[in-house]
């Protein structure tokens, strides 16, 4: 029994050891991955503004489950931008490099915001909805023109 347990032991230690030991990704996964992202909190947010402008009916489940998804969608945008990035072919500026401070901040305020919209959706006050819908797309749109190339 002792062995089975030495081995057991054993096993668990090298796994974590080798979980740990990842190579970092290259700079093109990188972006690849906050593109990926950034196009995943597109989807969910283009409904709901389709909602809040009445291009189609307003529909509060659906809204506070698009809602949730950019809460979980948000935070993982500040992720992709790695500094190894930075040379990496994007729609990055380079104003975003030299104000990664600025940037990070404004990610960390648009989790933050995104979270309010979950929780005003799932309260279904349509009025507060769209409020904070329009308080967090704003957010998004400062980041595009501040730091995104523009097209």
């Amino acid at each position: 029994m002792k062995k089975v347990l030495n081995v057991v032991v054993t096993l668990c230690v090298l796994l974590a050891f080798l979980g740990g030991a990842q190579a970092a990704p290259k700079p093109d996964d990188v972006v690849h991955y906050r593109q990926g992202v950034l196009m995943a909190l597109g989807w969910n947010i283009g409904p709901m503004g389709a909602m809040v402008q009445g291009k189609v009916p307003f529909d509060k489940e659906r809204f506070a489950f698009l809602a949730d998804r950019v809460a979980q969608l948000a935070p993982m945008v500040v992720e992709g931008f790695d500094v190894s990035t930075k040379d990496a072919k994007s729609e990055a500026r380079p104003e975003l490099w030299e104000n990664l401070p600025d940037f990070q901040k404004r990610m960390s305020d648009l989790a933050s915001a995104s979270q309010k919209l979950a929780i005003v959706a799932g309260e279904g006050d349509k009025a507060a909805m769209k409020r904070q819908f329009g308080v967090t797309v704003k957010m998004c749109k400062g980041c595009h023109d501040e730091y995104r190339v523009k097209h």
